[in-house]
């Protein structure tokens, strides 16, 4: 089973959608970030499906809400990305900090 069917069947009430923008999240800063690649990214992507799965619904809507509310909020009405350098917070920092919330969630 893939990633994005094991976190939809620990949580059936996140979209599909939300599903994969969440493993993408990771994705991004363990390649862009933490510069992973192939077998340490592959472990990684792994041990963060698990957690996600290990979340109640309750300890991951934060997280959930800021990766597509804020993390993903580069993009215009169109569904255009807007330029990172034209956002407010940088990538890192949100990276972090939606890190931070799923990581404080009990």
């Amino acid at each position: 089973m893939n990633r994005t069917q094991q976190i939809k069947d620990a949580h059936p009430w996140l979209s599909y959608d939300a599903v994969v923008k969440v493993l993408l999240y990771h994705h991004q800063g363990s390649m862009w970030i933490h510069d992973l690649q192939r077998d340490k990214l592959e472990r990684t992507m792994e041990a963060f499906t698990k957690l996600v799965k290990s979340k109640g619904k309750k300890a991951l809507e934060p997280f959930v809400e800021y990766v597509l509310d804020v993390y993903y909020n580069g993009v215009d009405q169109y569904g255009n990305q807007i330029e990172e350098s034209s956002r407010e917070e940088l990538f890192e920092c949100r990276w972090n900090r939606a890190r931070a919330i799923l990581l404080r969630s009990k």
